[in-house]
């Protein structure tokens, strides 16, 4: 790994699963009026570009998958690839079991002294949300390691996961458009890996989570909301 040059990567995830890297160098900067160029292959028009991250290829990257299982590979294990290019599926990449797919992915900061002061936030499709410390997932082995418990035939999934502080605000979405915005310390640091999580919105019927953003917390007077 100390061969392995210290590099910026474009890392590009398709909703089909499939995953790549491409140096930055390869994009130039574009005036206003520039086209732009490819960024990805795509499988017909049912699939598309859903997360798109600049990292290191040193960095460390988090998968978790609907199963509630945490993956972890270095950037410079990704699969290099050109612009115009697929990628490789993750299924191929990673230990997953029949219908488990990746939900969500964290890329984790290179400065470790950083790390230990943040906070991992997780939201779940039926409104449940978990804070943990961020060195609970330093340490995950090939197979991966359990990120979040499910209680069996649940249909709920990870959702979205991402790094918090304490100065921050939660805000989660459902699918009929009813969103709700906390603080982060509103949500306790939970000590295990294994547990559900509390409620972090009620859902009416039917309804489901859609997206999890972490806010910079900003106190506002009534007359400028």
């Amino acid at each position: 790994e100390d061969l392995i040059p210290r590099e910026e990567m474009v890392v590009t995830v398709s909703h089909g699963g499939y995953i790549k890297r491409v140096p930055l160098a390869t994009y130039r900067a574009q005036r206003r009026g520039g086209k732009g160029r490819s960024g990805m292959a795509l499988k017909g028009d049912e699939d598309s570009v859903t997360r798109l991250f600049v990292a290191n290829t040193h960095t460390p990257v988090l998968f978790f998958s609907s199963r509630g299982i945490v993956y972890k590979e270095k950037v410079w294990r990704l699969p290099l690839a050109t612009p115009q290019s697929r990628g490789k599926a993750l299924v191929n990449m990673l230990p997953l079991e029949k219908g488990e797919r990746i939900t969500s992915i964290l890329p984790l900061p290179n400065d470790e002294e950083a790390a230990e002061a943040l906070n991992v936030m997780f939201a779940t499709t039926r409104g449940t949300v978990r804070r943990n410390k961020l060195s609970d997932f330093v340490q995950v082995n090939r197979n991966g390691k359990i990120a979040m418990k499910f209680e069996d035939g649940s249909d709920d999934a990870i959702l979205s996961v991402a790094t918090c502080s304490e100065d921050d605000d939660v805000l989660l979405t459902t699918a009929k458009g009813q969103c709700i915005r906390f603080p982060v310390t509103d949500i306790r640091v939970f000590a295990g890996r294994s547990s559900t999580g509390v409620r972090g919105i009620a859902l009416g019927a039917g309804d489901h989570v859609i997206s999890m953003t972490i806010l910079g917390h900003t106190e506002a007077t009534p007359g400028e909301r």
